[in-house]
């Protein structure tokens, strides 16, 4: 688990748990911690506790369904039951890169309205009302002839893109103001966020048996829909409690009429984008982008690769001029920053292949009888968050002990065990590649192999996400350097669905990989072994170097 030390940062800079990992702890505006308590913790804590399982809840369980309803043929399953969009999995996994990327970049804006206007109470309920209605949307979309129609598909896309724009003001909230329940040094802190995370695996791990159960047994938008339930309820949890347990907590830096105002508005707008992004989805205006990314990945991928080039060409510039401008004794440390910015997404980006090509894989290739009972694919999604469940707190255990004995590997080694951990997991997929030709399907067990080894990976890596920029940033730069880590989550969760997109060209053999190891979809997991395991293999020979760089070697 991150290390929860107390960053004096702006609000935008927390909230990366990636998505379950890294809740960062910004330097506390108030405290909350008088009055009642359990398990000596404010009764506050729990309260958050609970609202972050909720909106963790609709999100992961909407996750769960996205891609595998987009691509359920317009007639159903093969006994018509149950249709979903007649997608392929090319866009599907296109749309869900988009989505999931943007909802770790929203939250850099919604963190600084946060922070500058109305603070991080009305920011949550912003976020809250506009994730809950978002769900709302996505259960409608599916309502009499909705359900198959353009204009239908049209008031889907605005419902995501109203989640989009409420998790943009949502996420940067919660983590904060479980800080502020605490003064600087308060040494119940770092308990404080371990209770914490466990809340939002908790929301993580429920729910696939509801949500995913629901939406692929009952019908999609059930299961769309039960996500806005949980929300709804966190919501009227908070609502109910703030006033008993959160007083001073979260208040804007504005006149609380003025605040109200500045919220509502940024309610009101947040629905018109949506609806105006609906619109021009129905009026076919999107679809000329769709035309362009198709063009620059598939069409002529010449171009792309080009356009890449110079684009990652300019952000090595601009990087070399910012390392440039701070004081020698902080160059190392920055460059070490944009480093393990570079690893961090190299992981999450095959890391977030669970809710897209790894999900498509699970429903569709991989044998989930046991007895008379098919295991819905969705329930899979819940095995990571399970996994953590049992692991985190041995591997807590396990870096304290070896910090007592001074073997506890430093930061670039972890990272380095993340990715190699990783491309383990993929192997297991390698070989469920292999079963899983013809008509023949993989055992549902190597699904559960790779789940788990990702888990393992994710608990070595967690360490390097916030928490380590907090400590090695320039003080006047921690804020654009926090920023920017979102920005490589979006880069990572965009890439991500975009390379999900290529797997039926793998497998059909349109696009060509340097290795062959396999029929299926072998040679498409295989590169999530290679390339990972390389370079956690090239981090760990350089890791003496980076920790040159390194304010404090010993992080």
């Amino acid at each position: 688990m991150a290390n929860p030390h107390p960053p004096t940062t702006p609000t935008f800079a927390a909230g990366d748990d990636h998505d379950r990992m890294n809740p960062a702890n910004p330097e506390n505006l108030a405290f909350g911690a008088a009055g009642r308590t359990i398990l000596g913790h404010p009764t506050g804590l729990f309260l958050l506790f609970f609202v972050e399982m909720w909106e963790r809840f609709s999100y992961y369980g909407m996750r769960a369904l996205l891609v595998l309803y987009l691509i359920r043929a317009v007639t159903g399953d093969e006994k018509g039951f149950n249709p979903g969009r007649g997608w392929t999995q090319a866009d599907a996994s296109t749309l869900y890169g988009w989505y999931t990327g943007l909802a770790y970049l929203f939250p850099i804006f919604g963190g600084i309205v946060a922070d500058k206007l109305i603070g991080t109470h009305r920011s949550m309920l912003v976020g809250g009302i506009l994730i809950s209605i978002g769900h709302v949307i996505l259960g409608v979309s599916g309502i009499g002839s909705l359900d198959q129609s353009h204009l239908g598909m049209a008031v889907f896309i605005a419902g995501l893109a109203v989640i989009v724009l409420g998790t943009g003001h949502f996420k940067p909230t919660v983590s904060v103001m479980v800080g502020q329940l605490y003064p600087p040094g308060d040494p119940r802190r770092d308990g404080a966020f371990t209770i914490f995370y466990m809340g939002i695996n908790l929301g993580a791990f429920i729910c696939a048996f509801i949500c995913g159960t629901l939406g692929e047994k009952v019908g999609w938008h059930w299961g769309f829909g039960s996500a806005a339930v949980g929300m709804i309820v966190g919501l009227l949890m908070y609502m109910w409690g703030k006033p008993r347990f959160l007083q001073g907590i979260g208040e804007a830096p504005k006149a609380p009429a003025a605040a109200t105002g500045t919220a509502t508005m940024f309610l009101v707008g947040s629905l018109v984008l949506a609806a105006a992004f609906g619109g021009l989805y129905y009026a076919g205006v999107t679809s000329y982008f769709d035309q362009m990314m198709d063009y620059l990945t598939n069409k002529n991928p010449t171009v792309g690769l080009i356009v890449a080039g110079l684009m990652a060409g300019g952000i090595l510039g601009w990087a070399s001029l910012f390392v440039a401008k701070n004081e020698p004794q902080d160059r190392g440390p920055v460059i070490s920053i944009f480093l393990f910015m570079i690893f961090n997404a190299f992981f999450w980006l095959a890391f977030e292949q669970a809710g897209s090509s790894i999900n498509v894989f699970t429903e569709q290739n991989t044998n989930r009888m046991v007895g008379t009972f098919e295991v819905p694919a969705t329930w899979f999604q819940s095995i990571n968050a399970g996994c953590i469940f049992i692991l985190a707190p041995l591997f807590a255990a396990l870096w304290t002990r070896l910090g007592r004995v001074k073997l506890n590997p430093s930061q670039p080694m972890k990272i380095a065990l993340g990715l190699i951990f990783l491309g383990v997991g993929y192997l297991f997929m390698v070989v469920a590649g292999k079963g899983a030709v013809g008509t023949a399907k993989a055992s549902m067990w190597l699904i559960v192999a790779t789940y788990f080894w990702h888990t393992v990976g994710e608990l070595c890596l967690s360490p390097t996400g916030l928490s380590y920029v907090t400590k090695a940033a320039p003080v006047k730069f921690v804020s654009l350097l926090m920023g920017i880590w979102f920005v490589s989550s979006f880069i990572a969760n965009l890439a991500g669905g975009l390379v999900a997109a290529q797997v039926e060209r793998i497998e059909k053999g349109e696009l060509k990989l340097p290795w062959d190891v396999g029929p299926g979809q072998t040679n498409f997991f295989a590169g999530f072994v290679i390339v990972p395991v390389g370079v956690g293999v090239l981090v760990a020979i350089f890791t003496p170097l980076l920790k040159k760089l390194m304010r404090n070697p010993n992080d």
